[in-house]
């Protein structure tokens, strides 16, 4: 079973317009083809999210930028 929604095909230019109106947003055209431009992309990386997930599944629930910092000794040293 999909828990995601990567199968469904890209909006059309015409729908991306519909959702702009939806929106409220009056993009100049120029605005506009830059944005149904570049919404397939954003489309395509939101719907790659699984929809399965428990909220508590939350990546920052479970980082820890620990690992990310040098050890104070090993800073030291570099300097």
């Amino acid at each position: 079973m999909r828990t995601d929604l990567s199968h469904l095909p890209p909006s059309s230019p015409e729908e991306i317009r519909a959702m702009t109106r939806r929106a409220g947003l009056d993009l100049p055209e120029e605005l506009m083809q830059q944005f149904i431009a570049v919404w397939p992309a954003f489309e395509a990386m939101v719907r790659r999210i699984p929809r399965s997930l428990d909220r508590a599944a939350e990546p920052a629930h479970s980082y820890r930028p620990v690992r990310m910092v040098r050890p104070e000794t090993n800073a030291r040293a570099e300097r």
